[in-house]
């Protein structure tokens, strides 16, 4: 290699390592940044439902890779629901000054002693400063709330002394009290008890609710919707328990989890010390930000194996030079070889032309015989050095060419490995974890297949969307445990009503998306009846009182020139006319 390909090549090598710490120097930002986002919103939580929303969703957006359009579309939306919310708790403060205010007017009209009042009409005033410094509304209410207990401890100590028993027991009354007048209700609240029993003017208490009407009105409402069956195939299982009681299994897997990361040496610090607050009492308020962590080492860990892969590239063009440079010395050996030969001719043509000017020069027959041998002997050497040198040459080449073999051999199986492991990975990321069908990156590949295929070679190609009917009362009613058992349960029962050549994928939540090939319009409606009966009849049952889970579908034909993502939207307005129509039911586009 010449000096200026080296010097080219230190170069790169500089530039690259300098990129490397710069990636790894950002990276570390956009780390401090993420986690000061999501501790952030953490801590801006309770404030207002909508902002909340968009808080939660933006902690989502923290936890995957591509974010910049996400949070493009994000902000927006959160700075107008900021925005709303500002409004709406300058809103909440003006009315609760103007309760307060309202309070203190009261207040005065109780005619309280000299030094409340005057206190009473500066904590008006202190309220009318505290329109634009709601900080300051606890220790307003602080004071109030003093305020007001000494106006009432006043009005009761003007209030008469109530009756004795004997006055009450006979039904005596002060002169000028009607019964049913103020100084009687306060009488009657200043009675104990005990006298209160032989008072008949006393109102009967009302007594607690029994403790099944309670019992019945915690139950939720869709409890009524199920039907008694038996079948454990479609148990859904019991509401989901307290966290107190699956919190050291939630701890234990998530200390598996970390174990089983191999994070990079920068982020191992961070790792070490997850680890030991997972060691002690995980309670419910530490679990939001041990997972916001968690997710930043998993994507740290993701970003290794792609470093990972990166430096396999590197090593394998290392390696691909140090085999070109082995070609080239065996390139090399040949034409040393080469050059070995055609010295050897010239020598040999040379010792024939004295061999041929000997016997042409010799007088008699003694000397003939002497240059003879001379010649012959010289030749021999020459022949004797060719082979000796051609036989090392030949060793040399035979041991190069043997690395190069060896060399080519473990790339060979150093690149077999990765591509099963990158063939691995990609099949596991294109299946739903839940249900096991593909999930929407696979429904995109399929699709744009599927598409290229019509579009190549005509035929009928139909796109379904199937939706679970009223899927959050579900979730709601017996919880996400028994939501995720619905969704896996349809998910096998669809996959196994379906062709070979049919497929299905999970769209997002519990919505479905169904390619079906080489089918008119009438034979998908079918299939997709098919399918809905298929679900109403599925014995689902909690608690062995069943209830019937349903599905509503959309279905739409391709056309000439049509694109996947024009079908899609023609099948999903299908769908919300099937939701419109009752639910339980298919519409074509």
């Amino acid at each position: 290699m010449s000096d200026e390909a080296q010097r080219w090549k230190d170069k790169y090598l500089i530039s690259l390592e300098q990129q490397e710490q710069l990636e790894q120097r950002w990276a570390g930002r956009v780390d401090l940044l993420r986690r000061g986002l999501v501790r952030s919103s953490l801590a801006a939580e309770g404030v207002d439902k909508a902002v909340d929303a968009c808080m939660k969703e933006m902690r989502e957006i923290l936890r995957r890779d591509d974010i910049d359009s996400a949070l493009g579309e994000l902000i927006p939306r959160l700075e107008k629901a900021v925005l709303d919310s500002d409004q709406r708790r300058q809103q909440r403060t003006g009315e609760a000054l103007e309760a307060l205010q309202s309070m203190v007017v009261q207040l005065l009209k109780l005619e309280p002693p000299r030094e409340v009042r005057k206190s009473l009409k500066d904590l008006g005033r202190q309220l009318e400063d505290a329109a634009g410094q709601v900080y300051l509304l606890p220790a307003v209410l602080s004071r109030l709330s003093r305020l007001q207990g000494q106006s009432l401890e006043q009005l009761r100590d003007a209030l008469p002394e109530p009756p004795g028993l004997l006055q009450r027991l006979f039904g005596s009354r002060g002169e000028g009290q009607p019964a049913g007048s103020p100084a009687d209700d306060a009488e009657r609240l200043a009675t104990p008890l005990s006298q209160a029993v032989l008072a008949d003017s006393l109102p009967v208490p009302l007594t607690a609710p029994p403790a099944a009407t309670v019992l019945l009105d915690s139950l939720p409402l869709s409890a009524a919707l199920f039907l008694a069956e038996t079948d454990q195939a479609y148990d859904l299982p019991e509401r989901e328990p307290g966290y107190s009681a699956i919190a050291p299994r939630v701890a234990d897997s998530l200390r598996h989890l970390l174990s089983e990361l191999e994070l990079p040496v920068r982020h191992q610090p961070q790792g070490e010390a997850l680890l030991q607050r997972l060691q002690g009492p995980l309670n419910w308020y530490e679990l939001i930000p041990v997972l916001d962590d968690l997710a930043v080492l998993v994507l740290a860990a993701a970003d290794s194996g792609q470093r990972e892969f990166a430096v396999y590239l590197k090593q394998l063009n290392e390696r691909l030079e140090a085999f070109i440079g082995t070609l080239s010395q065996a390139g090399e050996g040949y034409g040393e070889a080469s050059e070995c030969a055609r010295h050897f001719d010239r020598e040999l043509r040379a010792q024939v032309a004295d061999l041929q000017n000997s016997v042409q020069g010799a007088a008699d027959l003694e000397s003939l015989k002497q240059a003879l041998e001379q010649r012959l002997e010289g030749l021999l050497q020459s022949v004797s050095v060719h082979q000796r040198q051609r036989d090392e040459l030949e060793g040399v080449v035979a041991e190069r060419l043997r690395g190069l073999m060896q060399k080519v051999a473990e790339m060979e199986e150093e690149a077999q490995q990765f591509r099963q492991h990158i063939e691995e990975q990609r099949r596991k990321s294109l299946l739903d974890p839940l249900t096991g069908l593909p999930n929407r990156a696979a429904w995109n590949e399929r699709l744009e297949l599927e598409v290229a295929r019509y579009q190549r070679y005509g035929g009928q190609l139909l796109l379904a969307v199937l939706d679970i009917d009223h899927f959050k009362r579900i979730n709601d009613g017996y919880g996400h445990l028994a939501g995720d058992r619905v969704l896996k349960i349809i998910a096998a029962e669809l996959q196994k009503r379906l062709r070979k050549t049919d497929f299905i994928a999970r769209f997002g939540g519990e919505e479905f998306v169904l390619l079906i090939p080489s089918t008119p319009l009438e034979g998908g409606l079918q299939l997709l009846e098919t399918l809905r009966a298929a679900i109403e009849a599925c014995p689902f049952h909690f608690r062995g009182e069943p209830v019937t889970v349903t599905l509503s579908a959309g279905v739409a034909p391709f056309s000439e020139g049509a694109s996947g993502d024009a079908v899609f939207e023609q099948a999903d307005q299908a769908l919300y006319r099937a939701k419109g129509a009752g639910r339980n039911r298919v519409e074509a586009a």
